[in-house]
């Protein structure tokens, strides 16, 4: 594969240790989601993992959204 590109490689290919995102797919009102433990049970919404394009037009599912799974 070939990339023209202006763009420095860092930006293109992160480093390994970036690539690994602690996360935790949770469903959130029946939507999946990439979510970030903050504490205890308090989590924040970092992707919106659905399939479906009308689960990424709720406002209460976007990222940075914060939630409690108790």
């Amino acid at each position: 594969m070939i990339l023209y590109t202006m763009m420095p490689q860092e930006l293109i290919y992160p480093h390994e240790e970036e690539k690994a995102s602690p996360g935790l797919m949770v469903s959130y009102n029946g939507i999946p989601v990439l979510a970030e433990q903050e504490d205890g049970f308090n989590y924040r919404i970092v992707r919106v993992m659905s399939t479906d394009p009308a689960h990424f037009l709720e406002p209460n599912c976007t990222p940075g959204t914060k939630f409690s799974l108790t």
